[in-house]
């Protein structure tokens, strides 16, 4: 279990799930969640932990780390726009780097963190398709729906996204792909 107490900068980090999921791009300044949970500002930590290495790249990272009362630990990362293969490889990076960071700042092995660590990708649901025509997005929405039904229903297995399975059991103990309204419902509300 992680010790907040016994690691200030993760401690000093602390914010709400809500600050974490702001998405600045494009100026829009959305936030793909209003929920007040306290978790802590990854980014922040990583941007704190390689300040003075004068990088020549700076490391990539999730955006948000969770830690439950029963100290179980999530990784949350969250997409606002569309998930074409390039940004999709960003978050195969994040997690890479992350679960590096994370490892350091805990003295903790990956083995501690496939027994320990849950990632989380949060996407929209709406605009992970992109800006492709409304039939198209009708389309995939309802493989989606297809795929869930097939996996979750009939084969009683778990409907992740975007080729985030591979990390599961080998870096992660639970890997999920939700978007904004399952997040509410699975985690947010189960959490609060």
């Amino acid at each position: 279990m992680i010790n907040l107490e016994e690691n200030k900068l993760l401690k000093s980090n602390l914010c709400t799930l809500k600050e974490t999921s702001l998405d600045k791009a494009d100026r829009k300044h959305e936030y793909m969640t209003e929920s007040l949970i306290q978790v802590i500002d990854f980014d922040s930590v990583k941007d704190e932990y390689v300040k003075d290495m004068k990088l020549p790249e700076v490391p990539c990272s999730n955006d948000a780390l969770h830690i439950a009362e029963t100290g179980e630990l999530t990784f949350i990362e969250f997409k606002n726009g569309k998930l074409d293969n390039r940004k999709m490889f960003d978050v195969y990076y994040k997690i890479y780097d992350s679960l590096l960071l994370l490892s350091d700042l805990v003295g903790k092995n990956i083995s501690y963190c496939r027994e320990n660590l849950d990632f989380i990708l949060v996407y929209n649901g709406e605009k992970s398709q992109g800006n492709d025509t409304e039939k198209k997005q009708v389309n995939d929405t309802k493989k989606v729906e297809i795929g869930k039904y097939f996996m979750e229903k009939k084969a009683k297995k778990k409907f992740v996204r975007f080729g985030l399975q591979r990390f599961e059991k080998i870096y992660f103990r639970n890997v999920y792909t939700y978007n904004q309204e399952e997040f509410e419902k699975e985690f947010v509300s189960k959490n609060t």
